[in-house]
C-alpha cells in the first residue's frame, strides 16, 4: 500500500532518513573547511641549493595559469556534481542516488584536501620555480650556497608572504589530486550506471567513463608545463585522488564489477552506530553485533542479517520523495 504525502508515518521516515545523514554532512563540510585553511598556513621551508636547475624555472603568476583555482574547482567538484544531477533525477529518477552521489563526492575531495594540504605543508618540497619566487640577496660575487651547506629562505627578498609560501608547497599536486579526486569518482559513477563490465562489449562506454580521468591527467600535465610541479608531485598527487575517489565511492555503492553496480545501497533507517560491538553468540560464536547508536540506546542483530540486504536478489528503491520503498527482483545483465 502506497503511503500518502500527508501519512504520519511517510513524516517518521523522511525524519530518521534526514537524522540518519546529518552527522556525515556535517563531518565532511566541517573538515573541507579545515583542510582548506592548511592550504594558507605557513609551510616547512626546506633548505634548497641555488645551483639546482630544477628549481630555476620562470614563475607563473595564478591568474596565468592554464588550470586556475577558479576554473579547477569547476571542473573538479562542479562539473561532477552536475553530470551526477542529471544522472540521478533525469534518468534514474532517484532521490537517494542523487544525494550519496553528491555526499560521496564531497566525501573523495575532502579526504583529498587532508592528504594533500598536510603534506603540502610538512614536507615543504620546493617547487621548480622557487628561486624566481625567492629573489635571493645578489652580493657583488656570484651568487652560491654557504660552504659545506645549502641555503635557506633567509636569503630571498620576496615581500609577498604568500608567494614565498606557495614556492615550498610542491609535493604533492593538489590541482592534481583534486581533479583526481572528483573526476575520479565521475568515473566510477558513470561505469556504474553504464554497466561497463556486462560482458557486452559496447565500445562507446569506454570512452564516456575514460574522458573525465583524461580531463584530471591533462590538469596534472599542465602543472608541469607552468612549472609549478615536478612530475612526483603529479604522479602521487594522481594517486591520492583517485585512492580517495575509489574509498568515497566504494561506502555508497557496490563494485562496477557488480550486476547491480547502478544502485547505491539501501538508505539507513536510523543515525549510524558509534560503535559496533562483536559479542559472543548462543552457540559460543560471534554471531550477533550489539550496536550503541547515538541516542544510547542499543541493538542486536545477526552477522547474517546485516550482509543479507545487501547481498539479497532483491534491491530497494525510493520514489522521487524519498518516502516510498518497494522491492522488485534484481536485474539480471
Amino acid at each position: 500500500m502506497l503511503s500518502l504525502p500527508w501519512d504520519a508515518s511517510a513524516f517518521r521516515a523522511r525524519d530518521l532518513l534526514l537524522r540518519s545523514y546529518v552527522l556525515d554532512w556535517a563531518v565532511t563540510l566541517t573538515s573541507t573547511l579545515v583542510w582548506l585553511y592548511l592550504g594558507i598556513a605557513h609551510p616547512h621551508y626546506r633548505p634548497f641549493s641555488v645551483d639546482d636547475k630544477s628549481i630555476s624555472f620562470p614563475y607563473v603568476p595564478p591568474d596565468k595559469q592554464m588550470v586556475t583555482v577558479p576554473a579547477l574547482f569547476v571542473l573538479a567538484i562542479v562539473a561532477p556534481a552536475c553530470v551526477i544531477v542529471a544522472v540521478a533525477l533525469g534518468l534514474k529518477r532517484s532521490m537517494h542516488d542523487l544525494h550519496v552521489g553528491l555526499l560521496g563526492l564531497l566525501m573523495g575531495v575532502s579526504l583529498t584536501l587532508m592528504f594533500t594540504n598536510c603534506l603540502k605543508n610538512v614536507v615543504g618540497e620546493p617547487r621548480p620555480n622557487l628561486l624566481a619566487r625567492c629573489l635571493p640577496v645578489k652580493p657583488s660575487h656570484p651568487l652560491s650556497d654557504p660552504p659545506q651547506g645549502l641555503s635557506t629562505v633567509a636569503i630571498c627578498t620576496q615581500r609577498d608572504q604568500a608567494v614565498l609560501d606557495e614556492g615550498f608547497r610542491s609535493f604533492p599536486s593538489g590541482h592534481t589530486s583534486l581533479s583526481f579526486a572528483g573526476l575520479a569518482f565521475l568515473t566510477l559513477f558513470l561505469a556504474g550506471k553504464l554497466h561497463v563490465f556486462d560482458r557486452q562489449g559496447h565500445t562507446y562506454k569506454p570512452f564516456v567513463v575514460f574522458l573525465p580521468l583524461l580531463a584530471a591527467a591533462t590538469v596534472g600535465a599542465t602543472r608541469l608545463a607552468d612549472h609549478w610541479h615536478h612530475p612526483p608531485d603529479v604522479l602521487f598527487g594522481a594517486a591520492i585522488g583517485i585512492c580517495t575517489a575509489v574509498f568515497s565511492y566504494g561506502q555508497y555503492y557496490p563494485s562496477i564489477f557488480s550486476p547491480n553496480c547502478d544502485r547505491p545501497y539501501d538508505p539507513r533507517k536510523q543515525p549510524a552506530p558509534l560503535l559496533p560491538l562483536c559479542v559472543p553468540g548462543p552457540d559460543g560464536d560471534h554471531t550477533h553485533i550489539h550496536l550503541a547508536t547515538a541516542g544510547g540506546g542499543a541493538a542486536s542483530r545477526g552477522l547474517p542479517a546485516l550482509g543479507a540486504r545487501r547481498a539479497s536478489g532483491s534491491v530497494s528503491s525510493f520514489e522521487s520523495d524519498g518516502l516510498v520503498r518497494h522491492d522488485s527482483p534484481a536485474r539480471s545483465v
